[in-house]
């Protein structure tokens, strides 16, 4: 097993959480990522508990809280300002829920952290053919022989639609827009996320006095594209939103904003084609909430080195991370769906009958949920 070539072709925060794990259980592994750099437009990162745990076993988890903030609690507001909800479930343990951070030092601590010449940039991976062995070919003009593949290349992976053609990304009727703001007119200290008619803002603090916020937008028109709208249509959508949401669009210039279209996958019932696995978006690409995207990518990696580590054959570890995998997901979108359908609602009426459900509901329904979501199974611990 020691010997096994095995490649992962992407090199955002799934591929390179990927290669740690495996690295750091002694199998070794490449990395093919189709951009020169590895470092994206900067914006910040919301990584909830079962990430952090994930990273802690990856040996990372006191570098990213020493380079970030970390929260128990997130508060749910309506666009008032009224609380809605609280999500404060306190771990046993000493693992925050949530942890904020920039997306480029978050992409630093990992990249440090691969084998040197692991990381192969500019291989932009064109095809691949899988037989007894699997062959990559690059753009360049060169090629790699492995026995291993795992897909990390994010949501409109080519591998997957090679491999499952019927698979493919639904638009989730979703704009969202990110930014950041240094210095800005007002102290953030909580994580906090406003729901209202006319699209979800939230506000979480980053290190060195900074504020990152986002903004979701239904957009029912797929080929709607408000990648152009600047800090002052967002002000406008957003105007009788309680403060200090102004303030910060007020703060924020137009080269600040990252605009994307939300995508999800429909879902898979395979994850594994044979000596193929499907990691990350890759594999379950979903709307961003309370950070499950990349945390779920990073628990995706621990699981997947452990399964490598403790099976006999890397193809019975496939396949038992394949079937364990299934089942954690299914549960993630079981807790969450509640909230994600609640969160689309945009009729006023509709809102405020939401908003008043949810300030009935005792915390400790909330939290019982946040709990199966951020907690990773006791067997975990010892890794």
């Amino acid at each position: 097993m020691d010997d096994a070539r095995i490649s992962i072709v992407g090199g955002g925060i799934s591929g390179l959480c990927t290669a740690i794990a495996l690295q750091r259980k002694g199998i070794h592994a490449n990395v093919y990522e189709k951009e020169k750099n590895v470092h994206e437009p900067d914006t910040g990162i919301i990584l909830s508990g079962n990430a952090i745990r994930a990273f802690y076993i990856m040996g990372l988890g006191p570098e990213l809280r020493a380079n970030g903030l970390d929260s128990d609690g997130c508060l749910l507001k309506s666009d008032s300002g009224k609380i809605i909800a609280e999500f404060d479930y306190h771990a046993p343990s000493h693992i925050p829920n949530y942890l904020f951070i920039h997306r480029s030092e978050l992409q630093r601590i990992l990249t440090d952290a691969l084998l040197p010449g692991s990381l192969h940039l500019d291989k932009h991976m064109i095809d691949f053919k899988h037989d007894n062995s699997i062959s990559l070919f690059f753009k360049d003009g060169t090629s790699v022989e492995s026995d291993y593949l795992i897909s990390c290349d994010g949501a409109a992976s080519q591998i997957r639609t090679k491999l499952f053609p019927n698979s493919g990304l639904t638009y989730s009727g979703f704009s969202c827009w990110r930014g950041i703001i240094e210095n800005p007119p007002i102290k953030v200290n909580a994580y906090t996320e406003t729901w209202g008619a006319r699209g979800r803002f939230g506000i979480a603090p980053l290190i060195d006095n900074q504020v990152f916020w986002y903004a979701l937008k239904k957009s029912s028109e797929e080929n709607s594209d408000k990648s152009d709208w600047s800090p002052i249509d967002l002000l406008f959508n957003f105007f009788y939103y309680h403060e200090p949401i102004q303030e910060i669009l007020e703060s924020t210039t137009h080269d600040q904003i990252i605009y994307d279209k939300l995508y999800e996958l429909r879902p898979l019932t395979p994850l594994l084609a044979g000596k193929i696995l499907l990691l990350g978006d890759s594999a379950h690409a979903s709307m961003p909430n309370i950070g499950q995207g990349a945390s779920q990518s990073a628990e995706d990696a621990v699981y997947l080195a452990k399964w490598i580590s403790s099976e006999e054959t890397i193809d019975q570890a496939f396949v038992k991370y394949e079937s364990h995998r299934q089942e954690r997901m299914k549960l993630v979108k079981d807790e969450m769906k509640i909230y994600g359908l609640a969160a689309r609602i945009d009729f006023p009426v509709l809102c405020s009958l939401r908003n008043k459900l949810f300030q009935m509901t005792p915390s400790s329904y909330h939290n019982a949920k946040l709990r199966k979501v951020v907690e990773i199974e006791e067997d975990m611990d010892a890794l």
